[in-house]
């Protein structure tokens, strides 16, 4: 397999006409897209993975499904490969729900969730980089974090994670009870 090829973008999100080879030194002032994918379930816990152990960046460590847009790819493309490569899951466009997109340091990173109800033991995981999955409650991930057993995307990342999903829950009651 090649050279992984990324786009780059301005500040603005904007496409430029410039790429890099994954592995290289985002050039400042520019970004690359990547995308995070959280399936959740109707007892509202969320799916993480468990990098496997010979993957260059945070082995053996709990993460979201994501990755990095690829040249040519938008984030929604980008994200349906990564659920389909990592975890075995076709997601069809309508499936995946942003929930936001964000300017990290070197990226511009959509966050995606889609509703999945599926054992952990019936996912087609990619070896080479996942060892495991499992089913999470939102308390279960903040603990994990504490324990550096999952990596921490920041207080205000998992405040407009937790944020998004407590606001999805209530609309899911407010429609059952119709």
């Amino acid at each position: 397999m090649g050279s992984e090829i990324w786009d780059l973008y301005d500040a603005h999100g904007r496409k430029t006409n410039q790429t890099m080879v994954r592995g290289e030194e985002v050039p400042p002032g520019l970004y690359h897209l990547a995308v995070h994918i959280w399936p959740s379930n109707d007892r509202g816990e969320l799916l993480i993975q468990r990098r496997a152990s010979t993957v260059q960046w945070n082995p053996n460590l709990w993460a979201v499904t994501g990755g990095s847009a690829i040249r040519g790819e938008d984030a929604l493309t980008a994200a349906r490969r990564e659920l389909r490569e990592e975890i075995g899951i076709d997601a069809a466009p309508d499936g995946l729900s942003l929930i936001a997109c964000l300017r990290r340091t070197n990226s511009f990173c959509s966050v995606y969730t889609l509703r999945l109800n599926r054992r952990a033991e019936d996912f087609l995981l990619q070896k080479e980089e996942v060892s495991e999955v499992r089913w999470c409650t939102p308390a279960a991930l903040m603990r994990m974090v504490s324990e550096n057993q999952l990596y921490n995307y920041g207080d205000s990342y998992f405040r407009m994670l937790f944020a998004y999903f407590k606001g999805r829950r209530q609309q899911d009651a407010a429609a059952g009870d119709q």
